[in-house]
C-alpha cells in the first residue's frame, strides 16, 4: 500500500483535509467578491483593488498573530472565535461599500487580519495524523500542497454563481457562511480539541522566526509566492494580448492548478529516499527550469500544457519547505512559524503580481515566466549555500 493509501485510510486524517479546504474557501472568494463589489457600487477599478489589497495586508498581518494565539490556547476557541468575527466584519463591508470606502477597506482589512489560520492549523495536526511514520507524513505534506489548489479553482466558481443568482453582496454573505462552516467543521474534530503545542520556552516575540533555517525557509516561501503571483498576472496578459481572449485566463490558471494539484498527488505516492534537503534544492533548480517551455507557447492549448508541466513542481517543493519549517520550529511555535511562512507566500505573490504587472503594462509578454523561473533558481542558489546543521530526514514538527 502506498503512503498516500495509507495516510488517507488513517483515522480523520482525510476530514480534517476537507474541512481545512471547505473553510479555507474564502481565501479565494473574498478577493474576487470585494472586487466585483467595489465595482457595482463605485465602478472603478482602483478602489476596487484597493479593497482586496487591504484584506491580502490584514491577511498577511493576522496570520502569526492567531497561529501565536492558538499555540498558547489550542485550536477550537481560537478559530471559531476569528471565524465568527471575520463574518461580522465581511457583513459590513456589504453595509459600508455603498456610503463609506475608507470605512470599507478597514473592515476588509479586519476581515483580512481575522482569516482563521486553518492552513498552519492542519500542518500542526499532520504529525499525529500521520500516525508518527515519517514517509506519511511527507506524503501529507505533498497532499495538503496540491489540494489546496482546488480552493483556488472552486472559489471563484462558487462567487460568480452566487453573483449570478444574487448580487457581489450575496457572494460575501455565501463566502461568510462558508468559510464559517468549514471552520467549526475542523475546530470541533477531536483531532483539533485534542492538539496542543509543546511548552514553550520564554523568549522574545521574534522567537518563532529567528530559530535556526526558518528565515531562509520563510524567504524560499516568499520566493515561492512570488513566482506564483507572476503566473496569475502572466498568464492573464497572454490570454488577453496573444489569444485575444481574456476569459481563456481562467482556463489557462486552471491548468496552472489541475498540474500542482498532480504534482502533489503523485509526489504524495512516492516513497523519497533522498534527503528533504538535497530534493528541495533539485526541485527547486526543476521549479526554475519547469517555466521554459512557457516562453515558447503561443496557443492555448500549449500555453496550458506548459502551466501544468510547471504548476506540477509547486506542490513537492512547497512539501519540502513545510517538512522543514516543521522539523526547525522552536518547541511551542510550530503554528505560529507555520503561519509566517503562510505570510511570507502572500506577500511574495503580491509583490510578484506587482512586478508582473510592470513587465506587462511595459509589452513584456511572455517574459514574466523567465522572470518567474529565475526566481525559483535563485532561491535554489540560495537554499544550496546556507551553512546548515546536519540533515534532518524525519519531518516531524517540534511540538
Amino acid at each position: 500500500m502506498s503512503d498516500l493509501r495509507a495516510l488517507v485510510g488513517r483515522p480523520y486524517a482525510l476530514r480534517m483535509l476537507l474541512c481545512a479546504l471547505v473553510g479555507r474557501l474564502p481565501e479565494a472568494m473574498v478577493p474576487l467578491a470585494l472586487l466585483l463589489l467595489a465595482r457595482a457600487e463605485h465602478g472603478s477599478y482602483a478602489t476596487a483593488g484597493a479593497l482586496a489589497g487591504a484584506f491580502a495586508v490584514g491577511a498577511a498581518v493576522g496570520g502569526p498573530v492567531a497561529g501565536r494565539a492558538i499555540d498558547r490556547l489550542g485550536q477550537p476557541a481560537v478559530l471559531i472565535g476569528i471565524a465568527v468575527a471575520r463574518s461580522a466584519a465581511l457583513a459590513g463591508i456589504v453595509l459600508a461599500a455603498p456610503s463609506s470606502l475608507a470605512l470599507a477597506a478597514v473592515l476588509a482589512a479586519a476581515a483580512g487580519a481575522l482569516t482563521p489560520p486553518l492552513e498552519p492549523a492542519l500542518r500542526a495536526l499532520w504529525p499525529d495524523l500521520a500516525g508518527g511514520d515519517e514517509h506519511a507524513l511527507h506524503a501529507a505534506y505533498e497532499l495538503d500542497a496540491g489540494a489546496q489548489e482546488l480552493i483556488f479553482v472552486t472559489g471563484p466558481l462558487l462567487v460568480a454563481v452566487a453573483v449570478a443568482a444574487g448580487s457581489p453582496a450575496t457572494a460575501l454573505h455565501l463566502t461568510s457562511a462558508v468559510g464559517l462552516a468549514g471552520t467549526i467543521a475542523f475546530a470541533l474534530a477531536t483531532p483539533a480539541r485534542r492538539w496542543r503545542a509543546a511548552e514553550r520556552v520564554p523568549a522574545r516575540w521574534t522567537a518563532a522566526v529567528r530559530a535556526p533555517e526558518v528565515g531562509l525557509l520563510l524567504a524560499l516561501g516568499t520566493l515561492a509566492g512570488a513566482a506564483t503571483g507572476m503566473v496569475n498576472v502572466t498568464a492573464t496578459a497572454f490570454a488577453e494580448r496573444t489569444l485575444d481572449d481574456r476569459d481563456l485566463a481562467g482556463w489557462l490558471l486552471a491548468a496552472w492548478a489541475v498540474g500542482a494539484l498532480a504534482g502533489g498527488l503523485t509526489a504524495a505516492a512516492r516513497r523519497w529516499t533522498l534527503p528533504t534537503e538535497r530534493r528541495l534544492t533539485r526541485l527547486l533548480v526543476l521549479f526554475g527550469l519547469a517555466f521554459a517551455p512557457a516562453l515558447l507557447a503561443r496557443s492555448t492549448g500549449s500555453m496550458a500544457a506548459a502551466l501544468a508541466v510547471a504548476g506540477a513542481f509547486l506542490a513537492p517543493t512547497l512539501a519540502c519547505i513545510f517538512v522543514l519549517t516543521g522539523a526547525r520550529a522552536l518547541t511551542g511555535t510550530v503554528t505560529e512559524t507555520f503561519a509566517w511562512l503562510t505570510s511570507s507566500f502572500l506577500v511574495g505573490s503580491a509583490a510578484g503580481a506587482a512586478v508582473a504587472g510592470t513587465l506587462t503594462a511595459d509589452g513584456a509578454g511572455v517574459r514574466g515566466f523567465a522572470v518567474a523561473g529565475a526566481i525559483m533558481l535563485a532561491a535554489a542558489a540560495l537554499w544550496q549555500l546556507r551553512r546548515a546543521p546536519a540533515p534532518v530526514r524525519d519531518g516531524a514538527p517540534a511540538a
